[in-house]
């Protein structure tokens, strides 16, 4: 199973800090909103320059440099950075840890450098004055612009915490004023989410479909006023491959388009269980549904985090203890943390029971995230104040913690600084990952180089004269799946048609209050039981009346695009 990991008590480094802007799908063009970091996920293409046609000289460079830098660097010292126009001082001299040479570095900032980290925790260590008296004087000495105050809010996904924290108290810094188009916009889209998520608990019932709301739909629940817990998208989770996208075509028939920024994507446990998400658009092009499915959360290159299977038809939160995964699974597949994760950390901490923490621990090792877990829970413990119940429970996900943790890295807007590290920790990560679905060693290390590939080799979806070789979903092969008219425009036009595809919307039902024609055999859930269909060697996949081209590295086969487009003549 997973790698073993070592439960000694430890020395815990600083925490550094950095952005959450990239993450590692394959697009065809971004799908998410300008300015706004990207939900995580576990297939390493959005950090590439998407559509080049090969690997840009620079960039390998930059790895070769990294790699050699990594080579020569102790993993005590500091690896990540923020911004600051304070002149660095003087190195100290070297000094021996842990039998390894380690050169001290200049002093790297920690979210204490950052009170506004804590202007966006729902409860903060500090009286909110405070905290803004330290952010006017750091705005005045010119260590940090008022603009960029608010950005690290916004990258921290904490607007409206923020804001709600602001209104008590006089803001004499400009800070309310520089955060309310953020605040306008994060209205806007909890209204709109509010819509989608009503048409999903419908959609859910009236296919008999059981539907769990996860992440930012499960927590908000239990937060002190759930309006501010920030939602990007509605994300939900079913049990069934065949359930995700019989909702998807559901969603298409009232104005939804799939993602041609985010295109849907399969895997496949060892046992043979198909696990994956599709993400569709809403109407106004605004607001995103994420239907994630398969017995667990994906994470990283091939995490896979457990969920129980929901049970009742319709839209349900998730029971916030188990929650917990998808949070630890969407914060370590972006190898970043954000106060938002805080917040929801320290708000199931209140409640967490001792089995339910070793559960999770155990859970995170299986997914080699227990060391990201831990950063977490030290930065609630830094930035937040906690009763005792609270701090016992952190301070134990602290200490089951690899000894020697990688340091956690914060969002605060420097991703050039941290890309190397992504790339190095989602690569390493991906031995453990694989260790929990095989014993082999050739398949872990092959996962190793499949994560680290994804980082370097052109995967925009594009058609080319190449064989039609088979694509068989796996652990640590994530299979994309391309709507057919996209193929058909990229076939037609290039590999940038998909900047400007008008989506996949299907008519809706003459009879808009009846379900839409179903296909093939129900099962108990409602779903159909034979709506997925694979052609042979899985280079394509029907349901109902909609096809998929399959690709793993963006590679579309001109003669599949050209078959598949007869077929559906």
């Amino acid at each position: 199973m997973h790698v073993g990991v070592d439960e000694r008590r430890h020395h815990q480094p600083p925490v550094g800090v950095d952005d959450p802007g990239g993450d590692r799908r394959a697009t065809v063009g971004r799908g998410a909103d300008p300015g706004e970091p990207p939900v995580p996920h576990q297939d390493v293409h959005r950090l590439r320059t998407a559509g080049q046609p090969g690997v840009p000289h620079h960039q390998l460079r930059r790895f070769r440099r990294f790699a050699r830098s990594a080579g020569r660097s102790c993993r005590h010292s500091p690896i990540v950075a923020a911004p600051s126009s304070r002149p660095a001082p003087a190195s100290r001299p070297s000094r021996t840890v842990d039998s390894c040479q380690e050169t001290t570095m200049p002093r790297r900032p920690a979210p204490a450098d950052f009170p506004e980290l804590q202007l966006g925790a729902v409860a903060p260590a500090s009286p909110v004055a405070e905290t803004l008296h330290r952010i006017a004087a750091l705005v005045r000495s010119g260590v940090r612009p008022l603009d960029r105050v608010a950005d690290v809010i916004r990258r921290n996904r904490a607007v409206l915490v923020a804001a709600d924290h602001l209104a008590t108290v006089p803001d004499e810094t400009g800070l309310t004023r520089e955060l309310e188009p953020f605040v306008a916009e994060r209205i806007r889209r909890a209204a709109t989410l509010d819509a989608a998520t009503g048409l999903l608990d419908r959609l859910g019932t009236e296919l008999g479909i059981p539907v769990w709301g996860i992440k930012g739909l499960s927590s908000r629940a239990d937060y002190p006023e759930p309006r501010l817990r920030e939602l990007r998208d509605a994300d939900v989770c079913v049990t069934t491959a065949n359930e995700a996208l019989a909702l998807a075509d559901r969603l298409r028939r009232h104005g939804y388009r799939t993602d041609h920024g985010e295109l849907p994507w399969i895997k496949q446990t060892s046992d043979g269980t198909p696990y994956g998400q599709y993400k569709l658009t809403g109407p106004d092009g605004f607001a995103a549904v994420d239907l994630h499915f398969g017995p667990g959360y994906s994470t990283g290159h091939c995490g896979l985090l457990p969920l129980p299977a929901p049970t009742r038809p319709g839209l349900r939160p998730l029971p916030p203890v188990a929650n917990l995964r998808p949070m630890l699974g969407n914060s370590g597949g972006d190898v970043h943390i954000t106060v938002k994760d805080v917040n929801d950390l320290w708000v199931a901490a209140r409640t967490l029971r001792p089995e339910e923490t070793a559960a999770l621990v155990a859970d995170a090792r299986r997914a080699a995230l227990g060391g990201h877990l831990a950063g977490i829970a030290r930065v609630v413990l830094e930035i937040t104040r906690t009763d005792d119940d609270q701090r016992g429970v952190l301070e134990h996900l602290v200490a089951a913690g690899p000894g020697r943790a990688a340091r956690p890295v914060v969002a605060t807007g420097l991703m050039r600084r941290t890309a190397p590290v992504r790339v190095l920790r989602t690569t390493g990560r991906a031995f453990g990952q694989a260790g929990a679905h095989t014993g082999s060693l050739p398949a872990r290390a092959g996962a190793v180089l499949g994560a680290f590939a994804f980082y370097v080799l052109p995967t925009r979806p594009r058609v080319l004269a190449a064989p039609a070789l088979p694509r068989r979903p796996a652990p640590w092969r994530c299979v994309r799946l391309v709507p057919l008219e996209l193929a058909r425009a990229l076939r037609r036009e290039g590999a940038d048609a998909g900047d400007l595809w008008p989506g996949d919307p299907l008519a809706p039902p003459a009879d808009t209050a009846a379900p839409a024609p179903p296909t093939g055999h129900r099962t108990g859930s409602g779903a159909p039981d034979d709506g997925l269909r694979w052609s042979p060697g899985r280079r394509t996949l029907t349901h109902g009346s909609s096809v998929f081209v399959s690709t793993v590295w963006g590679v579309l086969p001109r003669t599949v695009v050209r078959d598949a487009g007869k077929a559906e003549r």
